[in-house]
C-alpha cells in the first residue's frame, strides 16, 4: 500500500472541488431562505399557540429534530418516490433542498421562537393600547427587536446547513464533495483528496464565521 502524500495531487485537488462550489452555496442559500420563512411561521404559531395549529407544528418540529437528516433525505428522495410519479421525477437538487429546507426549518423555529420569548411581553400590550392591531404589532415592534437576537442562532444555523450539503452526493447531486468522491475513487487517493476537501470547507466556515462576527457587533453598537 503506498502510504506517501503526493503534494501535486493534493494540490490539484483545490481547483477542481472549487469548480463546484457555485453549487453548494446555490444549495445552501435556496435552503435557508426557504427554511428561514417557515421557521418564521412556524415559531409565530408555537409563540402565540394558534388553535388548530399549535398541535401540528409541535409534531413537525419534534419529528425534523429528533430524527437524523440523512434518513429524512433518503425519506424524500427514495421513499416517496414509491408513492408519487411526481416526486420519482424530483432531481437530486430539489430533493436536497427540500429536505435541508425542511429540517433546519425545525431547529431555527426554535432560534426564532426563543428570541420572540425574549422580548418583554409588555412590549406587545402597549403597542395594542395605542390602536395597533396584534398583526402590526407583531411587524412593527416584535420582530424587528426578535431579529437581532435570533441573529447568531440563524447565523450558526447557517453555517451548518452549509456543512449538510455534503451529504447531497449520497443521491446524486453534484457538488463539492460529490466531485470529492468521485475523483478518489479513481485514483484512490484518498488522503490526498478528502484533506484538501476539509480545507476548503474549513476556509469557507471560517470566512462565514467572520462575516457573522462583524454582523453582530454592527448590530450591538446600534442598539
Amino acid at each position: 500500500m503506498d502510504i506517501s502524500f503526493k503534494i501535486p495531487y493534493f494540490i490539484s485537488m483545490f481547483p477542481k472541488i472549487l469548480q463546484l462550489f457555485p453549487e453548494t452555496i446555490k444549495v445552501a442559500f435556496w435552503a435557508f431562505f426557504l427554511s428561514l420563512f417557515f421557521a418564521l411561521v412556524l415559531a409565530i404559531i408555537r409563540q402565540y399557540k394558534i388553535k388548530g395549529l399549535y398541535f401540528l407544528s409541535s409534531v413537525y418540529v419534534s419529528f425534523f429534530r429528533g430524527t437524523p437528516f440523512i434518513g429524512q433525505l433518503f425519506l424524500f428522495y427514495y421513499g416517496f418516490a414509491q408513492v408519487s410519479k411526481t416526486i420519482r421525477s424530483m432531481s437530486p437538487f430539489t430533493a436536497l433542498i427540500i429536505a435541508l429546507s425542511a429540517n433546519y426549518c425545525a431547529f431555527m423555529s426554535e432560534d426564532i421562537r426563543a428570541a420572540l420569548n425574549s422580548v418583554e411581553k409588555g412590549q406587545y400590550e402597549a403597542g395594542l393600547s395605542i390602536g395597533l392591531k396584534p398583526l402590526s404589532v407583531l411587524k412593527r415592534i416584535i420582530l424587528p427587536q426578535a431579529a437581532r437576537i435570533a441573529i447568531p442562532g440563524l447565523s450558526n444555523n447557517f453555517i451548518s446547513l452549509l456543512k449538510s450539503t455534503a451529504i447531497g452526493f449520497m443521491i446524486g447531486y453534484k457538488d463539492m464533495m460529490a466531485i470529492v468522491s468521485m475523483e478518489t475513487s479513481r485514483s484512490y487517493r484518498f488522503l490526498e483528496g478528502y484533506t484538501a476537501a476539509m480545507l476548503l470547507y474549513w476556509g469557507i466556515i471560517s470566512l462565514l464565521s467572520y462575516i457573522q462576527t462583524q454582523i453582530e457587533f454592527r448590530l450591538n453598537r446600534i442598539y
